[in-house]
């Protein structure tokens, strides 16, 4: 009797250390399947391409430098504040500064960003080479 208490008391005792060298593994394994879910979904709408990333992933861990490779460069978040940047602001054709695309002076070298039509008389962008309101000449660029 004495001795299947010991069978059995190793046989737990390597059960755990086998718990105990496992958990980082599979905790790991888990956290990184909820990362994959996290990032896919920030960064494409696509349910298809969604599962696919998250497949490919639950399936080997090999998987995981190519989810790297094929998923989108931007999330959507950063497409969205790019297109939000590129319409609200101009860059300042002498120092490259962005400026709000109302400022008539760059807010950085205080050069003008904008010049007066000579037929028109609208408020342009000097960098224009023709009015894109009524198609005159601009002379500043001569």
């Amino acid at each position: 009797m004495h001795n299947l208490i010991n069978q059995v008391s190793s046989i737990i005792n390597i059960n755990l250390i086998w718990y105990i060298l496992l958990f980082p593994f599979i905790f790991f394994w888990i956290w990184s399947i909820l990362f994959i879910v996290r990032d896919i979904s920030h960064r494409t709408n696509s349910l298809i391409y969604q599962l696919f990333a998250i497949l490919l992933w639950t399936v080997p861990w090999i998987w995981f430098m190519l989810y790297f490779v094929f998923r989108p460069y931007r999330s959507l978040d950063d497409k969205e504040w790019r297109l939000s940047i590129n319409t609200l602001s101009v860059q300042c054709p002498d120092c490259w500064e962005l400026n709000h695309k109302d400022n008539k002076f760059c807010t950085n070298c205080w050069d003008w960003l904008t010049t007066d039509c000579k037929e028109c008389t609208k408020k342009y962008y000097k960098w224009y080479d023709y009015c894109p309101y009524c198609g005159a000449p601009n002379l500043e660029l001569e």
